[in-house]
């Protein structure tokens, strides 16, 4: 599993890569944490999420959008994955995180580039993030 930044004038590539689509999604978590990660304070906490998507790549985009909502909104910081299926075009995720106050610096997941794809064994993504 794999991610990396690109600089982009007022938004930030993203590029996964990821042995499974579980793993892509759960890679997209750990990107996530490493740009808005804060100052991360209190007990550990667990958040469940469940989504649905009409493609895959606007899945990967919304749920790297509802765990920028739940930094912005609540200062819970998703630090890492407990569980993650995939059925179909359904995400359902269970994460743990902590509070904090992390920096305002995702403003949306935007479409623009919006990927993601499997070669072979590998899956790959490619998000831009609006800050």
């Amino acid at each position: 599993m794999a991610h990396r930044f690109l600089e982009h004038t007022g938004e930030t590539e993203l590029e996964l890569e990821g042995s499974s689509e579980a793993a892509l999604f759960a890679e997209a978590l750990v990107a996530l944490h490493e740009l808005i990660g804060g100052e991360e304070a209190g007990e550990p906490e667990q958040r469940r999420l469940e989504l649905v998507a009409t493609d895959r790549a606007l899945l990967l985009a919304d749920w790297l959008g509802e765990l920028a909502l739940l930094a912005e909104l609540e200062q819970f910081v998703a630090e890492r994955v407990v569980t993650l299926t995939l059925d179909g075009l359904r995400l359902g995720a269970t994460v743990e995180g902590r509070r904090g106050k992390p920096p305002h610096l995702v403003k949306a997941v935007t479409l623009n580039g919006l990927d993601v794809r499997q070669e072979g064994d590998t899956w790959f993504g490619h998000v831009v993030l609006d800050v």
